[in-house]
């Protein structure tokens, strides 16, 4: 205990200032009384938590994807302050779980492949594949179709789970390839974390990635039937195979359900059922975020000394940042502000007093 006190004292100070400066309830009372991308960017260029990065912008003139590059990049920049106080086993574990964001990109890299959207787009939606990424973004981003951004990976881990869909050209999937992009990060963390990790460090990312990865595959699952209609056996593939909370046989019930009702039954008998209430199905996605922050939140503040505190407000400023970018959105869109308040992440009161 008195190691891991040395160890985390720092960076958890260090943390846990850092998420003093996300926005409060009261800042988000604010921003969502804003009509314009650029009356929420000069709101946030005056703001603690992000005034560094937004101080040289004119948001007179900026643009959505500009203001959204900025806001990614202070999440890289809080990761580089946080890391510097790591060392040996638990910097390096938290180095390969922040390539969770080079996932994302990569995902939506094959979006816009596979959709046929514009360079201009992959130039300012890809930052840190753009930026911070090892992967070439050259030749990733003048990828015409999927096996030719495939082929850009050549070299790299994605693509030896990714070759296997050159030789399929007929089942060149969007879902697939991102389901196994998502498959190898979380098993390559799983993997890690016997490997690295000991003690308190494995309980906590037990706790948080465990978690995580449950309720993924009750989104999964809830996915493929709701969707494509699938059966036991093919919804189970898409199932990352491990397990925190639930059981391996709660996950095949799941898989087995014949209909949407059979499986809102069954999930309702789950650990999770505060989150997949039968009649909020349109907000089942924004419920599993809640309570991950929630989860979050808790952590950071619980005051362990592990890495825990660490992982926790990189989570909660990426929320943050999530919840920018829907305030920003809605706001395009002339969305009420109770609708766009039920898609800000662990804020649900903040229009109580508007």
């Amino acid at each position: 205990m008195a190691f891991s006190l040395i160890k985390y004292s720092s960076v958890n100070a260090k943390a846990r200032a850092l998420f003093g400066k996300l926005l409060t309830e009261s800042d988000y009372r604010e921003l969502l009384g804003k009509n314009s991308v650029r009356e929420v960017a000069a709101y946030l260029k005056k703001h603690a938590g992000y005034e560094a990065f937004l101080s040289e912008i004119n948001e007179n003139t900026i643009h959505r994807a500009e203001l959204e590059q900025e806001l990614k990049t202070s999440l890289y920049v809080d990761f580089i302050k946080l890391n510097r106080f790591l060392g040996g086993a638990a910097k390096e574990f938290l180095k390969a779980a922040f390539l969770r964001f080079e996932v994302e990109d990569l995902k939506m890299l094959f979006r816009i492949v596979y959709t046929g959207e514009g360079s201009g787009i992959l130039k300012n939606s890809l930052i840190f594949l753009k930026t911070y990424s090892k992967l070439s973004f050259e030749k990733l981003s003048a990828s015409k179709d999927i096996p030719g951004a495939i082929e850009a990976l050549r070299g790299s881990e994605y693509y030896k789970v990714l070759s296997p869909f050159l030789n399929v050209p007929n089942r060149q999937s969007l879902f697939d390839i991102e389901i196994t992009l998502d498959l190898h990060y979380f098993m390559k963390i799983l993997r890690l974390k016997e490997k690295l990790l000991s003690g308190r460090d494995r309980k906590s990312v037990i706790k948080t990635f465990g978690t995580e990865i449950d309720i993924n595959n009750i989104l999964m699952i809830y996915r493929c039937k709701r969707f494509f209609n699938m059966g036991k056996e093919l919804t189970f593939k898409y199932v990352i195979p491990y397990w925190h909370h639930l059981t391996r046989n709660q996950l095949v019930g799941l898989s087995e359900s014949s209909d949407i009702n059979e499986f809102k039954i069954k999930v309702s008998k789950t650990v999770y059922a505060g989150i997949f209430k039968p009649d909020e199905e349109n907000l089942w996605e924004a419920n599993s975020m809640h309570y991950m922050y929630r989860m979050y939140r808790n952590q950071l503040h619980q005051g362990s000394f592990n890495l825990g505190t660490v992982t926790a407000y990189l989570h909660l400023k990426e929320h943050d940042i999530r919840n920018i970018i829907t305030l920003i959105e809605g706001i395009r869109y002339r969305l009420p502000k109770e609708e766009i308040r039920n898609y800000l992440i662990g804020q649900r009161s903040v229009l109580t007093s508007i």
